[in-house]
């Protein structure tokens, strides 16, 4: 068994050459998404409770409606 050296080239890294500018473009729609997830939570919030108060609204109305029919 011969054994053979194989030769290892280095690359450099990529990671780091983000310019400033691309940088704060990034951090500035990141800012900007939470920002948009904040909003959408309040409304997903406001919109629970409406949908509570229409279902209620709708049992109680079910109630009368069964109450009336069932007397008649």
């Amino acid at each position: 068994m011969t054994t053979t050296k194989k030769r290892r080239t280095t690359k450099t890294c990529r990671c780091g050459t983000t310019s400033k500018e691309q940088m704060d473009m990034i951090l500035y729609e990141i800012r900007q998404n939470r920002k948009d997830i904040a909003e959408l939570k309040s409304f997903m919030q406001k919109s629970k409770g409406t949908i509570g108060v229409i279902v209620f609204l709708i049992g109680i109305l079910s109630t009368v409606f069964y109450v009336l029919k069932y007397f008649k």
